[in-house]
């Protein structure tokens, strides 16, 4: 069987028509192109406006202040702080209702004569253990579900004190951006008028052509051995 070589050419393309379009774009851009000039766009009064805006509520200490007294609040309650008699409210109301119970006893037995007696010190103690048995038992269980509900507002609390570091993040990154984008303006705006010349650059290159070349050697010995097979 014959077979073929293959052999690759490298032909240089003169395309005249294609460098003589290159050369007036080229002269084009030039006169275009101004040494100094940038591409960049400073923002405008709004957009730095906003920034401010944006910095300055981030940073407004009454909203952080109230974010560290409520985490500080509810995660005292949270760990426990307030439960039962510890909670401050009903410390104070308890306090009232015994005043007012040693009051009301002792005003009794003030005006029978008896102020201080054995009968007067019991029914002291039976009126404040009647007045306070069942509303510390109360307020025990209701302060588990204060804590449960304390500990469940502490994410939503966590989430809302990081609002301020999180604008200013943002408001900085864009504040980056801008700075980069102002460093950068020269060699971007040299860019965009080199553009049109870099798609066209190698329009007037080289060629590559692969041809396929009998070799006449093989040719022949292929040939014998036909003519062999046929005697």
């Amino acid at each position: 069987m014959a077979s073929e070589d293959t052999q690759t050419t490298t032909s240089g393309v003169n395309n005249a028509a294609l460098n003589k379009t290159l050369t007036k774009v080229a002269t084009g851009l030039g006169d275009l192109y101004q040494p100094g000039s940038s591409s960049y766009v400073a923002p405008g009064a709004t957009t730095t406006g906003g920034w401010a805006k944006s910095l300055e509520a981030a940073n407004n200490p009454e909203f952080s202040g109230g974010m560290a007294g409520a985490i500080g609040s509810y995660g005292n309650r949270a760990a426990g702080g307030e439960l039962g008699i510890n909670d401050p409210l009903y410390a104070a109301q308890r306090e009232r209702l015994i005043n007012d119970v040693g009051t009301n006893v002792n005003s009794a037995f003030n005006n029978s004569g008896l102020f201080g007696s054995d009968s007067n010190v019991q029914s002291y103690s039976r009126g404040l253990g009647e007045a306070l048995g069942g509303l510390d038992l109360q307020q025990r269980t209701e302060s588990y579900g204060r804590q449960a509900e304390a500990a469940n507002l502490l994410p939503q609390l966590f989430s809302g004190a990081q609002l301020p570091s999180s604008i200013q993040q943002s408001v900085g990154a864009s504040m980056d951006a801008d700075k980069a984008a102002m460093a950068n303006g020269k060699i971007d705006y040299l860019n965009r008028i080199l553009a049109p010349l870099t798609g066209a650059s190698g329009a007037a290159g080289t060629a590559q052509t692969t041809t396929n070349t009998p070799d006449p050697w093989r040719l022949l010995l292929g040939g014998g051995l036909g003519l062999a097979g046929l005697l």
